[in-house]
């Protein structure tokens, strides 16, 4: 098996291996990694860039992601593409895949918390609302 990047998307915890660890060794918050690319890796942890997962490798990262938690990728495809030319849009300019719904403040550690996906699960957008979704809507809870 491949080995592969991961990142916890709570604290952005960098993990490379052939699957991410089914509890985070740094805030302890379970099934919180995704998938990223090696040059995601790399600028995270302060070492350069160079290639990037491609849209639908990173659509499927997401899903595989989302499988082993309580919520999912929104089923509204139109939706979600327009949300990831978001994201895109943002690692392009900024290096990194930012969400699209919220706004960067060049705070390098602060920015960190809004690389996609982010730490949606505690924000009101989900805990309080009906049917709960992150804030931009990639995500929603199962049903």
């Amino acid at each position: 098996m491949e080995k592969r990047h991961w990142r916890c998307f709570v604290c952005n915890d960098i993990h490379h291996g052939v699957a991410p660890p089914g509890l985070c060794p740094t805030c302890k918050v379970p099934n919180a990694y995704v998938e990223v690319s090696a040059a995601e890796a790399r600028r995270i942890v302060g070492g350069g860039a160079d290639t990037s997962l491609a849209p639908d490798e990173f659509r499927t990262a997401l899903e595989r992601f989302a499988a082993g938690n309580e919520f999912r990728l929104n089923p509204d495809r139109e939706r979600v593409d327009l949300l990831l030319r978001g994201v895109f849009e943002n690692e392009r300019r900024y290096g990194l895949k930012f969400c699209p719904c919220r706004v960067r403040t060049k705070d390098w550690e602060e920015d960190l918390r809004i690389v996609c996906p982010c730490n949606f699960t505690v924000h009101e957008t989900y805990q309080g609302a009906p049917g709960g979704a992150c804030w931009c809507g990639l995500f929603v809870r199962r049903t």
